[in-house]
C-alpha cells in the first residue's frame, strides 16, 4: 500500500495511531477527498479490484469509483495503519426483495476491542464517519440520521432524509450485511457482476457523488440533488445539464460519446 502517497492525497500526515481518532480523521478524509463515481463503467472500461491499479486511477489520475473500489482503498490504508479490518457483502436495499443481491462491501474495524462500522463507498447518502456496530445505535451526520439496527443474523442499516424515502423525515433501509468475512475472491465476483451485468444499477445510470462536513450532492443522468443547510434541493436536468454540472460542480469532463446507459433507453 503507498500509504504516504494516500494520506498525501486525502490531505492527513503520519504517522497515525491506530485509535477511534485515526479512524475518524481517515474516514472523513477519504469521503471527502475521492468521488463516489462510475465513468469507468459508463465508458465500457473494466473495473479492476487490484491495489495496484485502484491506487492508479485514485491517487495518480485523481478518480474515484465505487464502492468495491473505494472500501477495498480504505481497508488497505486501515491496514497499514495497523487497525484491525475485515470485509462484509451487503444487499442494497432498493426494489423487490427478491432482486436484493450482495452487490455492496462495508468494513468492520476493531478499535480497542470494539467493532465499529466504516463504509467510505454508499456515495452521497453514505456515513461521513464510522459508527459503532452496535444494535440501536443512531448517528446525525450531515442533514442525515442513520441507526443500525440487528435483524436476527443480520444489521440492517437505515438512514432518515435518504433519497428512498417518501418524506424528508421518514426513514427508509438503506442496506444489509452480515459479519461473514469475504475473500478478495468474494469481492472480485460481487464487482463483475455489478460492473457488466446489465440489471445493474451502475450500467443503467450515471452517477457522480460527493460527501463532505458541508453538504452532500448527487448528480444521476436526468437529475441533480443537493443537501445543504438541513435543505433538500433538486433540479431535473437533460445531457447537457449533466455534462454542465459534472464540470462545473464535480470537476469531471465527462466524454462526448455515448455512456453505457443510453442504450437502455
Amino acid at each position: 500500500m503507498r500509504l504516504h502517497d494516500y494520506l498525501e492525497r486525502v490531505g492527513l500526515q503520519g504517522p497515525l495511531d491506530a485509535d477511534l481518532d485515526a479512524l475518524r480523521r481517515l474516514h472523513v478524509a477519504h469521503r471527502e477527498a475521492f468521488l463516489f463515481e462510475n465513468i469507468s463503467i459508463q465508458t465500457g472500461s473494466a473495473v479492476s479490484m487490484r491495489l495496484e491499479d485502484i491506487e492508479r486511477k485514485f491517487l495518480d489520475e485523481g478518480r474515484g469509483g465505487y464502492c468495491f473500489e473505494q472500501n477495498t482503498l480504505f481497508a488497505a490504508a486501515l491496514r497499514d495503519v495497523g487497525f484491525d479490518t475485515t470485509a462484509f457483502l451487503g444487499r442494497v436495499r432498493r426494489g423487490p426483495p427478491d432482486r436484493w443481491c450482495r452487490t455492496h462491501m462495508v468494513l468492520r474495524v476493531m478499535v480497542d476491542g470494539n467493532p465499529w462500522l466504516a463504509d467510505v463507498g454508499f456515495g452521497g447518502t453514505g456515513l461521513l464517519e464510522p459508527i459503532p456496530l452496535r444494535d440501536g445505535v443512531c448517528a446525525h451526520q450531515v442533514g442525515l440520521t442513520y441507526s443500525l439496527r440487528r435483524e436476527r443474523d443480520l444489521w440492517v442499516l437505515s438512514c432518515a432524509g435518504s433519497e428512498p424515502a417518501p418524506q424528508p423525515s421518514a426513514s427508509a433501509d438503506l442496506y444489509e450485511f452480515s459479519e461473514d468475512a469475504q475473500t478478495p475472491g468474494d469481492v472480485e465476483v460481487a464487482n463483475h457482476y455489478t460492473s457488466t451485468h446489465p440489471d445493474s444499477v451502475f450500467r443503467r445510470t450515471v452517477t457522480i457523488q460527493r460527501t463532505t462536513r458541508a453538504e452532500r450532492t448527487i448528480l444521476r443522468h436526468d437529475a441533480f440533488r443537493r443537501y445543504v443547510d438541513g435543505r433538500i434541493e433538486d433540479l431535473t436536468i437533460d445531457s447537457t445539464g449533466l455534462r454542465t454540472i459534472a464540470r462545473e460542480v464535480f470537476g469531471v469532463a465527462l466524454p462526448d460519446g455515448p455512456l453505457v446507459h443510453e442504450a437502455f433507453g
